[in-house]
């Protein structure tokens, strides 16, 4: 199955309308393939890019606990990530780290990058990556643990006030608590946390088996050897980030390098055009970041909260 897929209209047409007319059509075409792309419409900037996905988002969901930088942008709506331009970012599902993610998310494309100089947004299906790597695959924890030290200002990665949008400890305990988040207020105003969330869930519609996890993105493998045993020579036992099974042993090298060529074998991409607005289920296509050089906008919107506990986990283990 190709991803996305595309509907298109008039160019005279503003996407608020069309969606508002058409949101069966576009409801069972997220439905079958996870990915839908809006091509052709007229969408005026942020503002209308928001109210022409609020059918299929819902209420939007503010960034919190994220591992990406952005800049909020309008209500909701926040630039897509400020990562080096230079660098891949492999596809993951959005806060598949996180007991709390979005359902569904949403992207707009402000200013397209020029053609040939990269920028494409690769989709992979998770329920693809599962069936692959289970079948090649030896042992699979049920678990995940997602690691991550944080400094508060100057720092590898982002700090915890932007991770959290806040300058208040407290705030940010109250947070991790809620939402059963482990974490620790270690000296030089970092903050230690660490969850365990599944490896695989099970679609809370279909029903359908899907890899769902960021293991190949937080393990300090992330980035090639040379950059893990810098890591580990640098920061020990207090790494940016990290990723463990969940009965804290290390995962598996085979593993990890099976999942990194599933989905970059299974990547499907497109180049963007101006206007274009990407709608995705979060849970079933993973989506990613190629490489970029000039200008580049895209902008996301994300909605639909969905708490890992109310998500029925795979197991692979009695």
């Amino acid at each position: 199955m190709t991803i996305p897929r595309t509907l298109t209209a008039p160019p005279s047409v503003p996407l608020a309308t069309w969606t508002g007319q058409h949101a069966d059509q576009v409801e069972q075409a997220l439905a079958a393939t996870g990915a839908v792309l809006l091509r052709g419409f007229t969408v005026s900037g942020p503002q209308e890019f928001r109210h022409a996905v609020h059918p299929f988002l819902g209420d939007l969901l503010p960034y919190v606990h994220g591992a990406s930088p952005r800049t909020p942008v309008t209500d909701g709506v926040y630039t897509s990530t400020e990562w080096d331009s230079t660098q891949d970012i492999p596809p993951h599902h959005e806060l598949a780290y996180s007991p709390l993610w979005p359902a569904r998310i949403a992207f707009y494309c402000a200013q397209p990058p020029a053609l040939g100089r990269g920028g494409q947004t690769p989709l992979v299906d998770g329920r693809t990556v599962f069936a692959r790597v289970t079948a090649a695959a030896g042992e699979i924890p049920d678990q995940v643990t997602y690691i991550r030290h944080q400094m508060g200002a100057d720092g590898p990665g982002i700090s915890w006030r932007q991770s959290f949008g806040t300058d208040d400890k407290n705030e940010v305990s109250r947070y991790c608590t809620e939402h059963g988040i482990d974490h620790a207020w270690l000296p030089g105003d970092t903050l230690r946390t660490a969850q365990s969330l599944p490896t695989a869930i099970r679609h809370p519609v279909t029903g359908e088996p899907v890899w769902f996890n960021q293991m190949h993105l937080w393990h300090a493998s992330h980035g090639g050897p040379d950059r893990e045993e810098l890591w580990r020579d640098l920061f020990g036992e207090q790494m940016p980030m990290h990723a463990r099974t969940g009965a804290d042993a290390e995962i598996p090298t085979q593993l990890l390098t099976l999942t990194r060529t599933v989905l970059c074998e299974e990547a499907h991409q497109f180049d963007w055009q101006l206007g274009d607005v990407l709608l995705l289920d979060n849970m079933l296509t993973a989506h990613g970041r190629r490489a970029f050089q000039g200008e580049r906008t895209i902008l996301v919107a994300m909605g639909g909260p969905v708490a890992a506990a109310d998500v029925k986990a795979v197991t692979f283990h009695d």
